[in-house]
């Protein structure tokens, strides 16, 4: 809905913006993220998406310090978790500190990333966002504690014996009656 609102009024940059993060998050589904990580991400990259066109940045002060404290830790803890499924980090073998280093380490990396896209935005392309040394390195802290955050959620997870693997519900169980009246008509050769 959102993106329609945009592309009517012709803010073509918040539409470009709601694109990419709708391929993202078909991405991260069909990437079979765990349930929790794959909603986390979702939801915290469609409040920083709406955030843009919304006017959040500029009318409250303290929004850009949240969505950096939430968007980046999502963003890494799926990071860490893709690059383990394809074996590039060897998640299932590591110690919950492993885990949170590496989801911290990607995490302040997105955040560089991201600090980059600002400046390149901002004055190569002309688009108006808030951007200065006190909001990078504000930007950065957030994005290092929210990875911290995330990396320790990642290595409870692990550590609880859950897979990085989504699992579907299991399938409906069979009544102990059902279960019996099975086993009799087998015995039985019904």
């Amino acid at each position: 809905m959102a993106v329609v609102v945009c592309a009517t009024i012709g803010q073509w940059d918040d539409v470009a913006r709601f694109v990419i993060v709708f391929g993202v998050l078909l991405i991260s589904r069909s990437a079979g993220l765990p349930r929790p990580f794959d909603a986390a991400l979702g939801a915290t990259l469609t409040v920083a998406t709406v955030a843009m066109p919304a006017g959040w940045y500029e009318t409250v002060p303290w929004v850009d310090l949240v969505i950096h404290g939430t968007t980046t830790g999502a963003v890494a803890v799926v990071v860490t978790v893709a690059m383990g499924r394809v074996r590039l980090l060897p998640l299932s073998q590591s110690r919950a500190p492993t885990v949170v280093l590496l989801v911290v380490a990607l995490g302040f990396s997105v955040g560089v990333l991201w600090e980059f896209w600002e400046w390149l935005a901002t004055h190569m392309f002309g688009l108006v966002m808030v951007v200065g040394y006190t909001d990078t390195i504000a930007d950065l802290a957030m994005d290092g504690a929210s990875s911290l955050l995330a990396g320790a959620a990642l290595a409870a997870w692990l550590g609880s014996g859950r897979s990085m693997y989504r699992t579907e519900r299991p399938a409906r169980s069979v009544s102990r009656g059902d279960r019996n009246m099975r086993e009799q008509g087998e015995a039985t050769g019904q």
